[in-house]
């Protein structure tokens, strides 16, 4: 007996640090004394394209060969004390000569509370403009990254290393509007080196259009909340900064969103995945980007300029097992540039076998055409393993 009590006496201390969900088996809400928050995200995808899929692919975690690709493993934790609160994630990849590429790709503080109703944030961070930059992998509505945010920003989410101020600026607004302005700005990380899939080099090499050593975004988002059921979402970006030419770029970007759900459209959760009641969402972005130019060898010089926009509807089903996905995307051509005009269409649907699984499965088809490769088609099938809430984690 006396052995037995001076176990509970030692245990007890450690076990009241746990703060265990009703279903530990997700991860809702696991947290260590409620400070502490950790979270597991695993993507793999099996499917084949009838062109190679490296030449397809508009992210970097997106499926890039015939048969399975190891897509994203995430560990991210989150800590939160009062007003203050920490974020940080590893990421990473099997590449295509079966290497692991892994890196810390977010790690911020955030303090909110503030006079103002403001958010000051300060790290490594996604920055905010529209809505598909801030997603990791695993809050991807698609099994891919859109070609709008890989093609503009970059195959990878548009970072800085430096901070954020985010407040409302329109004062006693009507009963179900909100609004928030977002500005960042910082230093942008090194880009990883990818590897090149062949072909004619262009005049201008189009990678160096993105943002190069600094990089300003800012963003402002408007929401009006209907009904209890509905929400509209709306707002402009904009971002500018060097590029790699040595030049300028800027990006301009307006995203609407419609969204409609049976629990409430102001629910917390706003991912797919993470979604239970029968549910509409209407996602739209669209995207103008102008920058210099310069031709290595010759020096000639160029100014640009490109479209892209996409636009993704979601219905899910009562209990959240089934969701439909649909998105149609397009981007304009820059020949000089190495940039193809591009249109896809791709239908999707997700399963989740229960709601006490962190598991899901989703198919797509996806519908590539371009003036310069005709028509393409590919078919992935996605394992998505979601674990646990990163409470910090602003996407």
């Amino acid at each position: 007996m006396a052995h037995h009590y001076i176990t509970a006496l030692i245990l007890s201390p450690a076990l009241t640090l746990l703060s265990v969900a009703a279903q530990p088996e997700t991860g809702t809400r696991f947290s260590l004394s409620d400070v502490l928050f950790p979270a597991l995200n695993v993507q793999s995808a099996f499917g084949t394209s009838t062109a190679d899929p490296a030449d397809l692919v508009s992210g970097h975690h997106d499926p890039d060969r015939h048969g399975f690709t190891v897509q994203n493993l995430e560990f991210s934790l989150g800590a939160k004390c009062g007003a203050l609160g920490l974020f940080g994630t590893y990421a990473a990849k099997i590449d295509q000569a079966d290497r692991w590429k892994g890196t810390i790709e977010e790690y911020y503080a955030t303090v909110d509370s503030l006079p103002l109703q403001a958010t000051v944030k300060g790290g490594r961070f996604y920055t905010r403009f529209g809505f598909q930059n801030q997603n990791h992998p695993h809050d991807f509505t698609m099994v891919d990254q859109f070609i709008a945010n890989g093609r503009l920003l970059g195959e990878d989410s548009l970072t800085v290393l430096g901070g954020e101020l985010s407040l409302p600026i329109l004062r006693n607004l009507p009963t179900g509007w909100e609004d928030r302005l977002t500005f960042s700005y910082g230093q942008i990380p090194a880009a990883e080196e990818e590897e090149e899939h062949g072909g004619a080099e262009p005049a201008f090499e189009s990678e160096a259009a993105f943002f190069s050593e600094w990089a300003t975004t800012a963003d402002y988002t408007l929401t009006f909340a209907a009904t209890s059921a509905t929400l509209h979402t709306g707002g402009v970006s904009a971002a500018w900064g060097d590029n790699h030419f040595g030049r300028s770029t800027q990006v301009y970007g307006a995203h609407y969103e419609y969204l409609w759900r049976t629990e409430g459209a102001l629910r917390a959760g706003g991912h797919d995945h993470q979604e239970t009641s029968e549910h509409l969402r209407w996602r739209s972005e669209a995207m103008l980007r102008s920058f210099g130019a310069i031709a290595e060898g010759t020096g000639k010089r160029r100014d640009f300029t490109d479209f892209a926009a996409y636009s993704v509807l979601t219905y899910g089903l009562p209990g959240g097992k089934w969701q439909g996905h649909l998105r149609a995307e397009y981007a304009s051509g820059t020949a000089e540039a190495g940039l193809p005009e591009r249109w896809r269409l791709s239908p999707a649907a997700t399963w989740s076998p229960s709601a006490n699984l962190p598991l899901n499965v989703k198919l797509q088809y996806n519908y590539d055409h371009s003036p310069s490769f005709g028509d393409e088609h590919s078919v992935w099938l996605q394992f998505n393993l979601h674990w646990g809430d990163s409470c910090c984690a602003e996407h």
